[in-house]
């Protein structure tokens, strides 16, 4: 079977982009063994999709007016769609999970500050 030639030239470009050369390296050793074509292009979305991500993510500037806005967006989006029942319920499930996350992980945070000046 021949290997993917265009996925195979976007792996070795993704170095550039942030990926990790081991990753590469797995990806393009496992499609020289004989991984199908929609395998090695499975893997190459996913990597690109991964790299797209922590770019956005080390580059986002996000503010409180736009978090505002983003989620009366999405509840409006939503409200359309379901009822409102519905919606505000998923909503709500979602504020308290997110809200206990995020009181653990300052928590956490706290404490392994406080630890380092110990």
């Amino acid at each position: 079977m021949r290997s993917p030639r265009l996925a195979v030239r976007l792996l070795t470009y993704g170095d550039a982009f942030g990926v990790r050369e081991e990753l590469i390296g797995d990806i393009i050793e496992e499609i020289g063994r004989g991984r199908s074509r929609l395998w090695a292009w499975h893997q190459v979305i996913g990597l690109y999709g991964f790299a797209f991500a922590a770019y956005m993510r080390d580059r986002a500037r996000l503010r409180p007016p736009a978090i505002a806005f983003a989620s009366g967006a999405l509840l409006l989006l939503a409200s359309s769609i379901g009822s409102l029942s519905h919606v505000l319920a998923a909503w709500l499930s979602f504020y308290y999970v997110t809200g206990a996350l995020s009181l653990f992980a300052h928590m956490t945070s706290r404490a392994v500050v406080i630890a380092d000046r110990e």
